[in-house]
């Protein structure tokens, strides 16, 4: 089977150009569309998707996973580099029902995870776009819906394909070196399915055992987001919420502090400047996270609220463990009502 492509690097992380694809009785020219999936420093991966109507029904291309070598401009020639079976090839019958089944396993799994990234994407751009005054770089950071519904839609061609293919071989014995029916061997070629899975990628060599290096990059802190963009800093573990409550550098003394009453749990810092106190709903997300964040049990759970400059550390006192010295407000958290308000915020996160 010969495959060779020729295409142009777009924006967005989309290649178009045109295919020709040939194998015994079967031919196929066409343009296409190509989402980037990875790239190293000399070959990329990514999903190739008819961007015109397909020849006929038969020849219908499913997406495949394909590799580029770049040359010195931005066009690039491809070869398919899988081990790929022609209409004329042998089979094991066995094995390669083995491997539809495998193949529709992972179709399954593919789907729904690109049906979950689906759904937050369209959650995430319907929140950007009711919110007023939001921040320039949360409208940068808006998913491209368009893609993910491009994505998932060729994940469910290719298993349409896939549970047809494996019902038309459930009548076929199961057999070596056996040639395939026409129809069968070449909804099999076009799938890309073979009568054994493919090879596994060899490990690299084990990286060498030294010191640990101190990663400076990393913040004692996650941030979360409230709808009119005023960030929260939740802290990850106890000596981080030493970092996050005492430190300068990572709160002002006007900022304000959370914590869930009486128990265990993450510090929580909302970043505000200024002397009167911040709006309901930014202190009920606030809120909802250091009850979220804790070793609370119950359905209603308390925290308490006060400035950071009111947060003292008592000397000798073990990692996470602070003294609040000035005013104190205790806001209820109804963990079930929550719960919406947690979705939301989780889809605003950051984490160095």
């Amino acid at each position: 089977m010969a495959f060779s492509v020729f295409c142009r690097r777009g924006g967005g992380g989309i290649l178009r150009g045109a295919f020709a694809w040939s194998s015994p009785g079967v031919t196929l020219s066409r343009c296409f569309s190509a989402s980037l999936l990875s790239s190293s420093r000399t070959k990329y991966s990514f999903a190739v998707s008819p961007s015109t109507t397909p020849i006929s029904q038969q020849h219908r291309f499913f997406s495949r996973h394909l590799f580029l070598s770049t040359t010195d401009d931005d066009d690039y020639n491809i070869n398919d580099t899988q081990d790929s079976k022609t209409i004329d090839s042998t089979w094991d019958i066995a094995g390669l029902k083995k491997e539809v089944n495998r193949l529709i396993t992972r179709s399954h799994k593919k789907i729904g995870k690109a049906s979950q990234r689906l759904t937050k994407a369209k959650e995430q751009v319907e929140e950007l776009l009711t919110t007023p005054n939001t921040p320039l770089e949360r409208l940068e950071e808006c998913p491209d819906v368009e893609s993910l519904e491009f994505e998932l839609n060729e994940l469910q061609v290719r298993l349409e394909g896939l549970n047809q293919l494996e019902s038309m071989l459930g009548n076929v014995k199961n057999k070596k070196d056996t040639v395939l029916p026409l129809d069968i061997a070449t909804l099999a070629v076009q799938l890309g399915v073979n009568d054994h899975p493919p090879a596994r990628i060899p490990r690299g060599p084990p990286k060498p055992k030294g010191p640990r290096t101190q990663d400076t990059s990393r913040k004692p802190y996650r941030r979360y987001y409230s709808l009119d963009g005023t960030e929260i800093r939740v802290g990850k573990k106890a000596e981080d919420n030493d970092e996050l409550s005492l430190n300068p550098k990572y709160r002002d003394g006007s900022d304000w502090w959370m914590h869930a009453s009486g128990c265990p749990g993450s510090h929580v810092v909302i970043r505000w400047p200024e002397d009167r106190m911040p709006d309901n709903e930014v202190l009920q997300d606030a809120a909802s996270l250091a009850a979220r964040q804790s070793k609370c049990q119950g359905s209603v759970i308390k925290v308490s609220l006060t400035r950071c400059r009111d947060i003292k550390k008592p000397p000798g006192a073990k990692a996470g463990l602070v003294m609040l010295t000035g005013k104190v407000q205790t806001i209820s958290v109804n963990m079930r009502e929550a719960e919406s308000r947690l979705e939301r915020l989780e889809s605003t996160v950051l984490v160095n």
